[in-house]
C-alpha cells in the first residue's frame, strides 16, 4: 500500500508541530504491514528524536503521543532485518546523544522514550549501548560531552516519571563512565545534582527500584567526599523522618539502605581526621549524627561493596606554615623580563609550583624548573640568578638580544611542560631541540618571520637601548596550546589586527586526561553557530588555556573593564556577507548567529588583553591607550551546568610599560599569602591590590591570572617537605652564597 510522505520536522523552533509527529505515527501504526524504506526509515526516526527533544509539555499531555512512539520504535526493531535495525538503533543513538550533550538545548525528558529500541530486558545490551555512547563522548575536549550528558541524564531522572527504563539507562551510563575513569566528571556532575537526587526519595511511594538504585549508586561512590555530604545535610533529617512514617517494605528498605551510605560515609571521614579537626566535623554534622544514631546501621548494604570515586589529578597543596616570607627577584639577564614575569607569576599558583617541586623533580623540563622554583622559595638571598633554567626553556625562535612577548613564552612553556609530563630525566640530553607535541615543532619559518619583525633590547630601566630594534611584543598570538578560535570579530575588529609575519600561531590540542597543565590550566569553549533562516544550529568545542580579549568599539573616554570584555567574547555575532554560514540543513550559505560560551572552566584562568593594534598606514605595531578597570573578580560566562564554577579572583598580573611597542618592560605584581608584591626582575616591594588601577596609561596589565574561587591554595612546602635532591641543591645555594659574602667581607679594605 502507498503511503503518503509525511515531514515530520522542520529544523526550526518555530515551526515545530507535534500535531504532524503524532499524525504520522498513527498512520504507522495503523498500517502494520507498511514499513517505509530503509533509508527514509532511518532519516524519520532521527526526526522523531529531534522533535521529540524539541517538544514541551507535560508527561500527562504527552502521554498519548508517547505510547504511540513506544508501539512505532518497538515494530521497528522487531520487524527490519538485523543489519537495518542496527543502523536504526545507531542513528537514534547518535542523534539521542546530540541532544543530550548540549547544555544549551534543553532537550525534553519525553527524548527518553526512544531508548525503547534498547532490549530493557537485557542489562549487557543497555551497558553495551552506553559504553557506545561514552566512546563517542571521549572524542570532544575534556569530556565536555560526557559532562553535559550526564548532567542532562540526571536532571531527566528528577524532573521525569513517564520512562520506566530511565533509571537502568541511567546507571549503565555511569559504569560506562567508570569503566573509562572518568572520575572527575562523575564527582563533579554528580556532587552538582546530588541535592535534588537525594530529594527525590521524599516521597517513597512514587519512587522506583532503577532510580532507587542509581541515588544509592551515587551516594556510596561519593562516600569519601566532604562536598557530597555537604549537599544533602540540610535535606538528610527530613528524608529519614519520611521514610520512618511509612510502614510499608519498600520504604523500609530504602530508609535501611540510607541510614547504611550515610553510617559509612560519616565514618569515613571521621577516619581521616584528628585533635581539633574531628571535633569540628563533630560540630558540624552533629545534627545528621544524632538522626543516624535514632537508626540501627546494619553495616551490611550492598553498595557499599562499590569502590569510592576518586578523582586522578589531586593536586599536592601543603598547609606548612613555617614556609619562609621572603621574596626573591630574579636577575634580568638583559632582555629576560619577559620571562621573570611569567615565572614570578606561576610560583605564586601554588597548586602548579608545589606539584613542580614534590612531583616532577625526575622529568625533564620540569626538574629544571623545580630547582628554580625551590630556590625562590627557600633562598636566604633575594636575587637568583635564572641562567640555567632560561638557557633550556627559551624558545629556539627567541634570538638572545632581543625582547619578546611575555604571553608567547607563556605558551610556549606550557606545551613544553606538557610534552615531557610523562618523560624520564635520566640521561636527558639538553642539547638536542626539544620535542613538542603540539606546535608542530614550531617550524622554522617563525624563526625567520621573527627575525624580520620589531624587536627591543630591555634594559634594567625598560629604555630603548641605543642601536637596538625596536621592541615586538604580539599579544594577539595564542598562548601555546590553546585555541584562538572565537576570538571576537578577528577579521573585522579594527584593534586586532597584527602583521601576518609576527603572528605565531599554536595548533590547539584536547584537553588530555593525564596531563597536569591541562587539570590546571585547561578550560573548554562551546561555540553554537544558528542558521538565522531555519534555525538549526552546529556546535564545535575547542580548548584554551587563555582567552584573548579584544576591545569593542566604544565612544572616546569609555572605561573598558575585564568583565565586559569577557562578556564581549561570548556575545553573539551576526555571520553575514562574505562570512556567511554553510548551513547543511538549508543546503547553502545562510547569515547566522555565532556564540561562545565556557563549557568547562579551568582552575586558573589566563586572560590576555589585546593592547596591541597596527597601524596600516604606517606599517607599525602601536599601543592602546584605553581606560580601563581591572575587576579583581570576574564571572564567566558558562553554560548553566558550570554556574558554580564560574567566579574567579584576581591574584598576579604581568604588566607591559611604555608608550609604544620602540621601547618596553615586563613586570609582575602578585598576591602571596594575602599580600601584594611587585616583582620587577630582581626587585621585590610590598604594594597593594589597588596598584593595577592606579597605573599611568602608559602601563598596561597585559596578562591577567584568575584563581577559580572554589579552589583552596596553601602555602609553599617547607624545605624539609622537598623531595632530596631539591633540598641539596637549595643548600648547596645558599651555602654558596654565605661563603661569597665571608670572602668579600674578608677581601674589605
Amino acid at each position: 500500500m502507498a503511503v503518503k510522505k509525511h515531514e515530520l520536522v522542520h529544523d526550526n523552533r518555530n515551526q515545530l508541530d507535534l500535531t504532524a509527529l503524532a499524525q504520522y505515527i498513527q498512520l504507522m501504526n495503523d498500517q502494520p504491514s507498511y514499513l517505509p524504506p530503509p533509508n527514509e526509515l532511518v532519516k524519520n526516526c532521527q526526526d522523531i528524536v529531534k522533535c521529540l527533544a524539541r517538544a514541551s509539555g507535560n508527561e500527562d499531555q504527552l502521554w498519548n503521543l508517547l505510547q504511540s512512539v513506544e508501539v512505532y520504535l518497538h515494530r521497528i526493531v522487531n520487524s527490519v532485518h538485523r543489519s537495518v535495525r542496527h543502523e536504526i538503533v545507531t542513528a537514534i543513538l547518535d542523534k539521542f546523544y546530540s541532544f543530550i550533550s548540549d547544555p544549551q538545548s534543553d532537550a525534553c525528558p519525553a527524548t527518553s522514550v526512544v531508548l525503547i529500541v534498547l532490549d530493557g530486558s537485557n542489562s549487557e545490551a543497555t551497558l553495551s549501548a552506553a559504553r557506545w555512547l561514552v566512546q563517542q563522548g571521549q572524542n570532544g575536549p575534556a569530556g565536555a560531552g560526557l559532562r553535559a550528558s550526564l548532567s542532562c541524564l540526571y536532571r531527566w531522572m528528577y524532573e521525569w516519571h513517564g520512562t520506566p527504563a530511565l533509571g537502568d539507562w541511567v546507571l549503565a551510563y555511569i559504569k560506562a563512565l567508570e569503566e573509562n575513569e572518568r572520575f572527575d566528571i562523575l564527582i563533579e556532575v554528580s556532587v552538582d545534582n546530588l541535592s535534588r537526587l537525594f530529594l527525590a526519595m521524599k516521597d517513597p511511594i512514587g519512587l522506583r527500584q532503577s532510580v532507587a538504585d542509581v541515588m544509592f549508586h551515587i551516594l556510596a561512590a561519593l562516600r569519601e567526599s566532604t562536598e557530597a555530604l555537604d549537599r544533602i545535610s540540610p535535606h538528610v533529617g527530613h528524608v529519614l523522618v519520611n521514610l520512618a512514617a511509612d510502614s510499608g517494605q519498600w520504604s523500609r528498605q530504602l530508609l535501611q539502605n540510607v541510614v547504611d551510605i550515610l553510617t559509612a560515609t560519616i565514618d569515613r571521614l571521621l577516619d581521616t581526621l584528628k585533635g581539633d579537626a574531628l571535633d569540628v566535623f563533630r560540630d558540624k554534622y552533629s545534627e545528621i549524627i544524632l538522626c543516624l544514631e535514632r537508626h540501627m546501621a546494619s553495616r551490611d548494604c550492598r553498595y557499599l561493596m562499590l569502590p569510592p570515586w576518586r578523582a586522578r589529578n589531586v593536586c599536592l597543596t601543603t598547609m606548612n606554615a613555617s614556609a619562609p616570607m621572603r621574596k626573591v627577584g630574579l636577575l634580568n639577564l638583559g632582555n629576560t623580563c619577559y620571562m621573570n614575569s611569567v615565572l614570578q607569576a606561576l610560583l605564586v599558583t601554588r597548586q602548579f609550583s608545589t606539584h613542580v617541586v614534590l612531583r616532577m623533580n625526575a622529568v625533564p623540563y620540569w626538574s629544571k624548573m623545580g630547582i628554580l622554583f625551590a630556590k625562590m622559595m627557600h633562598s636566604i638571598t633575594t636575587k637568583l640568578n635564572p641562567d640555567e633554567f632560561f638557557a633550556v626553556v627559551k624558545p629556539p625562535f627567541f634570538t638572545r638580544n632581543n625582547q619578546h612577548d611575555s604571553s608567547e613564552f607563556l605558551g610556549y612553556l606550557f606545551e613544553l611542560l606538557q610534552s615531557y609530563e610523562h618523560g624520564s630525566d635520566r640521561n636527558f640530553d639538553y642539547s638536542r631541540p626539544a620535542g613538542l607535541s603540539g606546535v608542530n615543532r614550531m617550524r622554522a619559518i617563525v624563526n625567520s618571520n621573527n627575525a624580520q619583525s620589531s624587536n627591543s633590547n630591555d634594559n634594567e630601566n625598560g629604555d630603548q637601548g641605543p642601536n637596538q630594534p625596536p621592541v615586538s611584543p604580539r599579544p594577539s598570538s595564542s598562548a601555546g596550546g590553546s585555541s584562538s578560535s572565537g576570538q571576537k570579530r578577528p577579521s573585522s575588529d579594527p584593534e586586532s589586527h597584527v602583521l601576518p609575519k609576527k603572528r605565531i600561531r599554536i595548533e590547539s590540542a584536547f584537553l588530555r586526561r593525564d596531563s597536569f597543565i591541562d587539570s590546571m590550566f585547561g578550560g573548554v569553549l562551546l561555540t553554537r553557530v544558528e542558521c538565522t533562516e531555519c534555525h538549526s544550529s552546529s556546535l564545535s568545542r575547542d580548548v584554551f588555556r587563555d582567552l584573548q580579549l579584544a576591545f569593542p568599539e566604544k565612544p572616546e573616554g569609555w572605561q573598558h573593564n575585564v568583565q565586559n570584555l569577557l562578556e564581549y567574547y561570548c556575545s553573539k555575532e551576526r555571520l553575514n556577507g562574505d562570512n556567511q554560514y554553510e548551513c547543511r540543513d538549508c543546503g547553502g550559505l545562510r547569515d547566522a548567529e555565532r556564540s561562545v560560551l565556557i563549557e568547562t572552566t579551568p582552575k586558573y584562568l589566563i586572560l590576555v588583553l589585546k593592547n596591541f593594534k597596527f597601524d596600516p598606514k604606517l606599517q607599525v605595531q602601536t599601543k592602546l591607550l584605553h581606560s580601563m578597570y581591572h575587576n579583581h573578580t570576574v564571572t564567566l560566562p558558562t553554560v548553566r551546568s558550570q554556574a558554580d564554577h564560574s567566579a574567579y579572583a584576581l591574584y598576579a598580573a604581568v604588566i607591559h610599560t611604555g608608550t609604544t611597542l620602540d621601547s618596553g618592560h615586563y613586570y609582575t605584581v602578585a598576591k602571596d599569602n594575602d599580600q601584594w608584591h611587585m616583582y620587577n626582575d630582581d626587585i621585590v616591594s610590598v604594594t597593594n591590590e589597588s596598584e593595577l588601577n592606579g597605573l599611568n596609561r602608559a602601563s598596561t596589565p597585559y596578562i591577567l591570572f584568575y584563581r577559580r574561587t572554589d579552589i583552596e591554595e596553601g602555602t609553599a612546602p617547607s624545605l624539609e617537605e622537598l623531595p632530596p635532591r631539591l633540598q641539596e641543591s637549595v643548600m648547596a645555594h645558599n651555602k654558596h652564597y654565605v661563603e661569597t659574602i665571608k670572602k668579600r667581607r674578608l677581601t674589605r679594605p
